[in-house]
């Protein structure tokens, strides 16, 4: 029997809270619900999976940097943290996105021929550097890449040797899962607290930063042996085993625990409520299946196979009308 908690909430925020409504929208405790929790674990997972992968509210847009090392260099790829579900674009090697300066084509135009907006016409202006990026599109162009999410790695089609080098920055357009669950990060993590900022620096032991984690992520840092618990940023991921931060933690980190607070209000979806009811019934019903017809004491008799009908058909309808309404953008290929 599935774990079950009296108190109502028609909101849920947390995933006992989240099973327990999807139960109640089948009957229970009204009526029996035979599926294990097991089970309805499994539904619930598979839910979230079709949800991050195809409905535009389960993932977020970011821009994640990455600070380019001689091992990137020597294997030719760059890894991608299991939170990356889809990469959009990579931002290309060359200074158009850079600043401008004074003996740029772009800074000149802009000094002698289009100092003010009275008098002269921006159309000419317009057009020329619609010229520019077309010239740097043919003999610079866009960075090709190639991203399968379950290796994953971000491979990049450059030379590695010419086009960038250690210590540069490479800028992914990405896609990430909005984690409902707020999520231990493997291994423990110590830091000092410094006056200088660039030394911000939480090494840890046994971790996979760099797996878990993505920049602007904000952590908190609980250090059982002082009792202090602390909310840091993170601004950028250095390596399995280090992070920098935004800012210095306000007390020293001695073998501190990591966790990374989820966005809560994911499980109060309506889409994915109906979804997971839904494949929840659908388990119910091949639960049932395999007593179809058999007559209980009273004259009841079980039908699990039309149960597992009616699921069927909800799943279906669900995912074509996700398809149709809440599908992510085009822009979006998955790995």
């Amino acid at each position: 029997m599935p774990t079950y908690t009296r108190g109502r909430t028609g909101q849920p925020s947390t995933r006992q809270q989240f099973k327990e409504y999807c139960l109640r929208r089948l009957g229970f405790p009204v009526i029996e619900i035979n599926v294990d929790d097991d089970q309805l674990e499994d539904r619930v997972d598979d839910a979230l999976d079709f949800f991050h992968d195809y409905h535009f509210d389960g993932v977020e847009k970011v821009f994640m940097k990455h600070q380019i090392t001689q091992e990137d260099i020597d294997r030719k790829w760059i890894y991608a943290p299991s939170a990356v579900i889809f990469v959009t674009g990579v931002f290309p090697f060359d200074d158009s996105n850079s600043s401008i300066n004074m003996f740029d084509l772009r800074y000149q135009l802009r000094l002698h021929d289009l100092y003010d907006f009275t008098s002269v016409s921006y159309v000419s202006y317009e057009i020329t550097m619609q010229h520019i990026q077309t010239l740097n599109l043919l003999f610079s162009g866009k960075p090709q890449f190639r991203f399968n999410r379950h290796q994953n790695k971000l491979f990049l089609d450059i030379s590695w040797q010419a086009d960038i080098q250690v210590g540069e920055y490479v800028i992914i357009e990405c896609y990430r899962q909005l984690r409902p669950d707020t999520v231990d990060v493997t291994g423990l993590a110590t830091a000092e607290t410094f006056v200088d900022t660039v030394s911000n620096t939480l090494t840890g032991f046994g971790t996979t930063f760099d797996q878990e984690l993505i920049e602007n992520d904000f952590i908190t840092v609980a250090n059982t042996v002082q009792g202090v618990s602390q909310e840091l940023q993170i601004s950028q991921i250095n390596s399995p085993t280090s992070i920098t931060l935004v800012n210095a933690p306000t007390a020293n980190v001695t073998n501190g625990s990591i966790t990374v607070a989820g966005s809560s209000d994911v499980w109060n979806d309506r889409f994915l409520k109906r979804y997971a009811t839904a494949l929840i019934k659908y388990q119910w019903g091949s639960n049932l299946s395999k007593f179809a017809g058999i007559q209980m004491p009273g004259g009841v008799t079980l039908d699990g196979p039309r149960i597992q009908e009616e699921a069927k058909a909800e799943i279906d309808k669900l995912e074509e009308e996700m398809q149709i309404y809440n599908v992510a953008p085009n822009e979006i290929y998955m790995g």
